[in-house]
């Protein structure tokens, strides 16, 4: 496949975050507890502790009041803010609400804050040089992490994309962003907290942007969720409106289980997390190398692959991955058949997305159809952090999402020539693979290194 030209790449962002908001409408509304009822800020308490309120000497903190059926904050007296916290605590949730700010304050949608609002912090800086929904370490987490990947220029419809190895690359051209932001409206925000290091996931109008995995445990477990109105300056006339505010508590994930919510839209277990029932080498012969650490390690089993018992043809597969340094491996799709041709091994019969410790985004990368498909990125995070994936397969087309952002879309139908990609371009297959069978096993790749796999979960798709 070519790599993705300007125009074909704000498509395919478009189209990314169409198919995300879908998904996201598709919430079960009863999942979801109002913090707010429209008119008075009953469970909710100002406080004045954080370093917010100084100007007040921390005797208030901020202007907080209900109009028009909203959450309205402001400065109090010129350069006081302050944190409006919910008056119960939360360990794992996601919280949204929508927002219609003012563009020049300093907000921000608290996790777990204390009272002297120490967060990790959703950033809602709506102003010159601020971002919304990247994640911030605030008080004494000390600005760890400080990930965002845009940034405000000097007006609210304007905004330039920044990217690096520890940000999350932006779902939404700039370009497109005055039509996907909606200034002077409401838009949704919504942000997730799970475990202790906590995964932190935050959206914006249906839309993920930001996902990030904290390593060291910083912070305690349980904290309010809060909204925040920056000191310093003068903005007792400008103001943050928030409404619709509503949480949803999250069970802590329990690995190698599915959840009601996967039984009910048909997801199936393949990996139990204790045994090696269900797979076997790609020469069907017993793997060598036991569980590990309730994860699957390829690495000496016994064959090229491991491969579960059946095979499979359209579907959505999910799976939790951690390789260690210099791996090299990957996830085969419809292989088939299991009998290698004679001078190749089994990894030609099937489709490959590689799995590798590199950093860059080129054929052989992770996130790649190996050899065929470039990524729009390498999403990895560092070697001994667990990552997700997911790959669908639905006739010739091939879907792979990193860490929840979309970096590879196939269509196998334009492989019209053996050793040709689309654009001309050599790879090594003497396939065409608009021919490739579209059924056959999964597996996963033992290519002399060490990695793991768990949470290894499929669900079939009709043709």
């Amino acid at each position: 496949m070519t790599p993705p030209t300007a125009s074909r790449l704000s498509t395919t962002r478009i189209l990314i975050y169409v198919f995300i908001l879908s998904r996201a409408a598709a919430l079960p509304a009863a999942d979801w507890t109002p913090l707010f009822n429209g008119s008075t800020l009953g469970g909710w308490h100002a406080s004045a502790k954080t370093g917010h309120s100084r100007a007040s000497n921390n005797q208030s903190g901020g202007r907080w009041v209900v109009e028009d059926g909203g959450i309205v904050g402001s400065q109090d007296i010129p350069g006081n803010g302050g944190i409006l916290l919910t008056d119960e605590s939360y360990g794992d949730f996601e919280v949204a609400l929508e927002m219609k700010n003012d563009f020049g304050p300093d907000s921000g949608l608290f996790l777990r804050s204390t009272e002297d609002g120490t967060a990790f912090q959703a950033m809602i800086d709506y102003h010159a040089g601020g971002n919304l929904m990247g994640i911030y370490g605030e008080g004494a987490l000390g600005a760890r992490p400080h990930v965002r990947n845009f940034v405000f220029l000097d007006s609210v419809t304007t905004i330039r994309e920044e990217t690096g190895p520890s940000k999350p690359s932006l779902p939404v051209l700039p370009e497109a962003w005055p039509q996907f932001w909606r200034h002077g409206n409401w838009n949704e925000l919504r942000a997730r907290i799970v475990g202790n290091p906590p995964r932190i996931t935050t959206w914006i109008n249906g839309v993920q942007f930001s996902d990030w995995q904290e390593t060291e445990k910083r912070h305690p477990d349980t904290g309010h969720i809060g909204l925040q109105v920056h000191g310093g300056g003068d903005l007792t006339r400008q103001f943050v409106r928030y409404r619709n505010i509503r949480v949803q508590k999250l069970q802590a994930s329990v690995d190698n289980a599915l959840t009601e919510a996967e039984r009910r839209e048909g997801w199936q277990l393949l990996f139990d997390g204790r045994s090696l029932n269900g797979w076997m080498n790609s020469d069907r012969t017993a793997p060598r190398t036991p569980v590990e650490e309730s994860a699957l390690n390829p690495h000496r089993a016994g064959h090229y692959m491991l491969i579960h018992t059946q095979e499979w043809a359209n579907f959505v597969w999910k799976v939790d991955f951690k390789l260690s340094p210099r791996c090299n491996s990957g996830l085969f799709v419809r292989t088939s058949p299991l009998t290698p041709r004679p001078g190749k091994d089994v990894g030609y019969n099937g489709l490959e997305i590689a799995l590798d410790d590199t950093f860059t985004a080129g054929f052989h990368d992770t996130g790649a159809l190996y050899d065929l498909s470039k990524p729009t990125r390498n999403a990895m995070r560092p070697i001994g952090e667990w990552n997700h994936i997911e790959i669908t397969c639905h006739g010739p087309r091939i879907q792979v999402a990193l860490n929840g952002e979309a970096v590879n879309d196939i269509d196998l139908s334009r492989f019209v020539e053996a050793y040709r990609r689309p654009d001309g371009s050599q790879h090594k297959f003497d396939i065409a693979f608009r021919d490739h069978p579209r059924q056959g096993f999964i597996g996963l790749q033992d290519h002399g290194s060490p990695c793991w796999f768990k949470n290894i979960k499929l669900k079939p798709l009709s043709d």
